[in-house]
């Protein structure tokens, strides 16, 4: 039998887990959805589970490895962030995640997420996430960053299958 890597946990475990996010968060995430949207034909059901495709997981680890390999930058790890869809046609949108790989940076204490940027000779360089979103990517005339590409290594696509049943003994199946 193979080395059993030390993030493992039984079958019990996880499951307490999310029986445990059940009874003790998704109540309050519907409680609120439900308060603002009264309207809706049926309660909202907080999100459980999102399935991501094995092969597509797969083909964007390695994406990520080739991606930070070329940049010079070694992933310290893969954060995984919660997040929200838009409401649309005033039904509230679903409870998501999504990845990005983080790494460590000069003068930030801890690892942060990180993009890629590729310049106009086609140098690619890790740069913070913070960097892209607040707009201190220096401005063409600026930097060696100018004219370049932002490559995002964000990644989110998951399938949603509906809510398991309130109460279900199976719920973890």
């Amino acid at each position: 039998m193979e080395d059993v890597p030390d993030n493992i946990i039984s079958v019990e475990e996880a499951d307490s887990l999310y029986r445990t996010y059940g009874q003790n968060r998704a109540p309050f995430i519907e409680g609120g959805v439900n308060k603002l949207y009264e309207d809706l034909d049926k309660p909202y059901e907080a999100t459980r589970f999102v399935t991501a495709d094995y092969e597509k997981m797969k083909a964007y680890m390695a994406f990520i490895e080739k991606e930070s390999k070329e940049a010079g930058v070694t992933p310290k790890g893969l954060r995984i962030y919660f997040g929200a869809t838009k409401p649309a046609k005033g039904k509230p949108g679903r409870e998501t995640v999504f990845l990005n790989p983080v790494a460590s940076f000069k003068g930030i204490d801890g690892d942060i997420s990180y993009a890629i940027h590729t310049d106009v000779n086609g140098n690619k360089e890790a740069i913070t996430v913070g960097d892209v979103i607040d707009g201190k990517i220096p401005k063409p005339s600026d930097s060696k960053l100018s004219n370049g590409v932002i490559q995002s290594l964000a990644g989110d696509d998951w399938e949603y299958p509906p809510p398991p049943r309130q109460n279900d003994p199976n719920d973890y199946h």
